[in-house]
């Protein structure tokens, strides 16, 4: 059995107002999230932080509000309100995986250096993105040790406790995080263009 948990609890400081119940193409941005995980994960087992339930003043916080009003699954998937072109088939892949910890990541393409000014070399690294999916038994163990209250990632939190490193799945350019104001632009813009390829795929051409 599958369970989600969709963050929509953030107060939205660097956007400068609540993100999440922006109105993209007459539709709230969690609520773009929500409808792609019910085709997915039954409705009884999503839990909307933020909108279901108040959220916590972290994310850690919030998604540990969203493991105790869940129901009892296998696996879980943790999404944000602030991706919300995730599609069906990404959601699908992750809870469909045998790994206890996966994860979408693409590799960087920025120089990477240090605030000491050191330079790394940027192929050893790779930028994590969300949704990931989890063995919900061992995250929700995991966060119930208290030890985890402000982490802004769920595979760091299986790591530390039980030393399990992410699966990578090495995909997510249409998981762009809205995180200022100017982002708008961009997410209708990619918004548009997936609803064009979704309609040219379905037409067949």
């Amino acid at each position: 059995m599958y369970g989600a948990i969709i963050l929509a609890a953030g107060q939205g400081n660097r956007f400068k107002r609540k993100k999440q119940f922006e109105i993209i193409e007459n539709k709230e941005m969690w609520k773009y999230v929500y409808d792609k995980a019910v085709q997915v994960v039954s409705p009884q087992f999503i839990v909307t932080v933020g909108v279901d339930f108040e959220g916590g003043d972290t994310r850690s916080q919030s998604v540990r509000v969203g493991l105790a009003h869940l129901e009892e699954c296998e696996r879980v998937i943790i999404l944000e309100a602030a991706r919300p072109l995730v599609t069906v088939e990404q959601i699908s892949a992750l809870l469909e995986s045998d790994e206890p910890s996966v994860t979408y990541a693409l590799p960087l393409v920025n120089t990477v250096i240090g605030r000491d000014g050191t330079f790394y070399d940027r192929s050893n690294f790779y930028d994590l993105l969300t949704p990931q999916a989890f063995d919900y038994h061992l995250l929700k163990n995991a966060y119930e040790t208290d030890k985890y209250t402000n982490t802004t990632d769920e595979t760091y939190v299986m790591f530390c406790e039980y030393g399990i490193k992410p699966h990578f799945i090495l995909e997510g350019e249409n998981l762009f995080k809205v995180t200022y104001e100017r982002d708008m632009d961009i997410i209708n813009h990619m918004l548009k263009r997936q609803e064009k390829d979704e309609n040219d795929s379905y037409n067949g051409r």
